[in-house]
Formats: structure tokens, sequence, C-alpha cells
């Protein structure tokens, strides 16, 4: 798998990377994912099982009503749930982390799209003709959050 994106590679470049990562998750190939691309922000210690929780622990009413066993699936196949999941990739000027872009892609969950988001990130490396160096960062839902938070404000209330 490849953990580099090309220094010039365009958006379509970025995400066609970024799918054959979804792909591994579709096989819930957590280890290799984690050994290429790691995973920054997790509860504990970053580890394998938190890319694998961060997926199991995922619930969307919404999209997923009574649902509590998820697998991300084929975005190829993906329809349903979501009606605009993202795939946005955002670049960066140079800066002091030298991080030179990021990748904001929603997973197909169980055959459909989901809000739960994969963070992937670049940075410069020190072999500029290696291209930019591309991490796993965090798998969230900000909505999940946001009624996870508001739930707790009632309990405390």
């Amino acid at each position: 798998m490849i953990n580099r994106v090309p220094r010039g590679a365009s958006r379509e470049n970025v995400l066609e990377i970024v799918r054959g990562w979804v792909d591994v998750f579709a096989a819930q190939d957590y280890q290799t994912a984690f050994d290429k691309l790691g995973y920054s922000i997790s509860s504990g210690e970053p580890s394998v099982e938190c890319i694998a929780r961060a997926i199991q622990y995922y619930r969307s009413p919404d999209y997923y009503p009574g649902v509590t066993t998820f697998k991300v699936t084929d975005w190829r196949t993906a329809r349903g749930g979501n009606p605009d999941p993202q795939q946005k990739v955002i670049w960066y000027k140079p800066n002091t982390v030298r991080m030179a872009g990021a990748v904001a892609f929603d997973l197909p969950l169980n055959g459909q799209w989901s809000d739960l988001t994969a963070d992937f990130v670049f940075f410069e490396n020190d072999n500029p003709d290696a291209g930019y160096t591309l991490r796993l960062e965090e798998i969230h839902s900000w909505r999940q959050t946001q009624r996870e938070m508001e739930a707790q404000e009632r309990t405390n209330s």
C-alpha cells in the first residue's frame, strides 16, 4: 500500500491513494494500516485496537437506527445513508509541523455512507523526491461526539 503522496499530485490522485486505504479498512487489515500509517489521535495510547474501536463504537440514529455492529465496506458500491459524504482534500502552505495537506473521507459502513470520517494528513519529509508522508490522524464522527456531549450535559443537569 502506498503511504506517500507524490509532489504535484492532483486531488483525484490523493483520493485514489486514500481509497486504497479504505479498501484496507474494508478488509479489516487494521494492522497494515497501523504499521504503514500510524494512528495519531486516539483515546489512550495509539494502537491497532484504537482503529478497530473507532469503527466498532460508531453509532448514528440518523443513518443506522438500531444498528450496533459496523464494518467498513466497499466505497465503490456504497449507497444511501449520509446524503453528502465528504471526500475532501485540503492543501496547506509549508508550516512549522511540515504539514502539506489533509484528507477528510467519510467511510462507507455496512454498504452505505456514514458520517464516520477518516482524517489523513501528509507531511514534508527529509527527501523531497519521495513525496509527502501519509499518516492516519483520526477516525471520528463529529455528530456522534455532539450527541454524546449533549446527553452528558442532560445527565449532569
